[in-house]
């Protein structure tokens, strides 16, 4: 590889997925690896590249490499868009980039998980890489480097997840032993999801998949006594519900809605709280949690603080977007 690619790429090599049954990784991190503004990720027989302005001849060179390497079909390429709110689907969606006769539809895997990425249904294909050690964990599987009791030692009870999006969590949780309760906006995102738990051949029974606002069904749970030994956040920075005043703004929001999740949190069980919220550092974010653990459960609660996988390492110019809290109360 080129020269100016950073020692972290030694982690993206194909011997590290094949002994993780991984072949979805980011393989060039913007700044980090010498190239800002340009992120590279492999989903199965297919690239994404993403890219703040058209590529250059060293960027699309290098991805060529990679996808000679790795034996891909192509690449599709996605311009990043920061107002991606105001654009619509088709808009944001990935273009065909290098290769002929790309999929739409390619299924990967993750630690021997199965998934589906779509490259025409907007801006994200299917699954965030970066939380790959979150999955992980919910599957009840050891993470190198990680002993702490705040995190679940085995998976039992049923998890409730919340902006659930494609299932990634459910999958992992169910496959851990847990019965999921999946929560989001889009029916076809659920719908998705469904897919995702067909693929990894989970029964559909047992596991809810419910189509509503957040707050709405984390009050209605709480009425009615139903408790979750596992809650996953995992929330966007902005999010709408179409036909409801309510919006959900991160940064103003979220004490409000882990508190209506610790309301539904059994004793004794996990909470997973994440946010990419760019601007919102890990240490304030932490305070916020702190803070709010403090009036609802004093201190009653442990804490672990993860970062982000290997593959998507932090810069002084870039620092870490995944902010990922694991709460036992």
């Amino acid at each position: 590889m080129s020269g100016t690619v950073s020692p972290m790429i030694a982690l993206r090599q194909p011997s590290w997925m094949v002994q993780e049954s991984t072949n979805a990784v980011r393989l060039i991190h913007g700044i980090a690896d010498g190239l800002p503004g340009f992120y590279l990720d492999r989903f199965g027989p297919c690239l994404l590249a993403t890219a703040q302005n058209r590529p250059s001849s060293a960027e699309r060179a290098i991805t060529q490499q990679w996808m000679d390497r790795l034996g891909c079909k192509g690449v599709y390429l996605k311009q990043w868009n920061r107002a991606v709110r105001q654009t619509h689907p088709d808009d944001a969606s990935p273009k065909p980039w290098l290769g002929t006769n790309l999929p739409a539809m390619v299924p990967f895997q993750e630690h021997g998980v199965h998934y589906e990425a779509r490259f025409e249904e907007g801006y994200s294909v299917g699954l965030f890489l970066d939380q790959r050690l979150n999955r992980r964990l919910w599957r009840g599987l050891p993470v190198q480097g990680l002993d702490s009791p705040a995190l679940p030692s085995k998976a039992s009870g049923e998890c409730l997840n919340t902006f659930a999006y494609t299932c990634g969590f459910s999958v992992c949780a169910a496959l851990g032993g847990m019965q999921t309760c999946s929560l989001d906006l889009s029916r076809k995102y659920l719908d998705w999801g469904r897919k995702h738990f067909e693929m990894n051949q989970i029964p559909l029974a047992g596991h809810d998949f419910i189509y509503g606002d957040v707050f709405d069904w984390l009050g209605r749970f709480h009425k009615r006594g139903r408790r979750f030994a596992g809650v996953i956040l995992d929330p966007p920075t902005f999010s709408k519900a179409a036909k409801s005043r309510r919006s959900f703004r991160a940064m103003a929001d979220y004490p409000l809605l882990l508190k209506a999740a610790l309301d539904c949190l059994e004793s004794g069980g996990h909470l997973l709280a994440c946010n990419n919220t760019a601007g919102w550092s890990t240490a304030s974010f932490l305070r916020m949690i702190h803070q709010t653990l403090q009036e609802v459960r004093g201190s009653a609660y442990q804490l672990c603080s993860l970062g982000q996988p290997a593959d998507f390492p932090s810069h002084p110019h870039s620092p870490a977007h995944l902010k990922s809290v694991w709460i036992r109360v």
